[in-house]
């Protein structure tokens, strides 16, 4: 259902449009602002509410939850068109920013709990990376899409969120390759990054450091680094992410880090 004037009557021709996943809250919201700031107009895609400090005519709010992947097509299919018309962009952004935690030890995940990480963690990200390849072919795409230092490194309880990152990794590997291999994407000027970014002083965070020790032995390293002052602002990845989606002459896949 459409909850609002559709997006093409706030915007300027050829505007830098993108989309950012899990706007809510956190580094998606952080994300969403420093790119506002920016000039881009910003469609944020989540399951809650706008929230209002994003209370602006270049940011639109759908909500959907990325769980629900043909609730997420159905969106693709419907919505997107008139709110990133491929005539009306210069440029193309994607942040797969949203994912769920679903902390426990392997045997105390439900089949529930571990299908919403994986679908939310990486098919989402990976069927909207699909619709951004086609969205606009003709000008620059970037895509950035969150990655954590879990996606390489096993961490005991987190089972369903590590496999959904080093699976987004791998999807954002792929899709490098593609724009390499694939004849009909050949000479496009898109871009994908698998971006970490550090330890985020967000929500996810404060409930790492509430977690049971029985379930997630490592917390306390994380209540250190809380107390310790460590944890990064949101601010400080977001406008790296920003960096990036503005940035030309990117490898077709790239990973980095906070600070690299």
């Amino acid at each position: 259902m459409r909850r609002a004037e559709p997006a093409v009557t706030l915007v300027a021709m050829g505007s830098q449009r993108v989309l950012v996943t899990g706007t809510t809250r956190g580094l998606g919201l952080a994300v969403a602002e420093t790119l506002l700031a920016r000039g881009w107009h910003v469609v944020g895609l989540a399951r809650g509410a706008a929230p209002s400090r994003l209370a602006t005519g270049a940011y639109r709010h759908c909500v959907v939850d990325l769980a629900d992947l043909p609730a997420l097509e159905r969106w693709i299919e419907r919505e997107a068109p008139g709110l990133f018309p491929a005539a009306e962009t210069r440029r193309l952004g994607l942040v797969n920013n949203a994912a769920l935690l679903e902390q426990g030890s392997t045997e105390e995940l439900g089949s529930e709990a571990l299908a919403r990480a994986l679908l939310v963690g990486s098919a989402a990200p990976t069927l909207l990376m699909g619709w951004a390849l086609g969205a606009a072919p003709r000008v620059p795409l970037r895509i950035v899409n969150v990655s954590s230092g879990a996606a390489s490194s096993p961490y005991p309880g987190w089972s369903a969120y590590c496999m959904g990152k080093a699976a987004l990794d791998m999807a954002s590997a792929v899709v490098g390759l593609e724009l390499e291999e694939v004849p009909r994407l050949a000479g496009r000027d898109a871009s994908v990054v698998s971006y970490a970014p550090g330890v985020v002083d967000t929500a996810m965070q404060a409930e790492i450091r509430a977690a049971d020790p029985a379930s997630f032995p490592r917390r306390a390293r994380f209540v250190e680094l809380h107390m310790r002052g460590e944890l990064v602002a949101p601010s400080r990845p977001a406008a790296e992410i920003a960096d990036l989606l503005d940035a030309d002459g990117l490898p077709r896949f790239s990973r980095r880090r906070f600070g690299g």
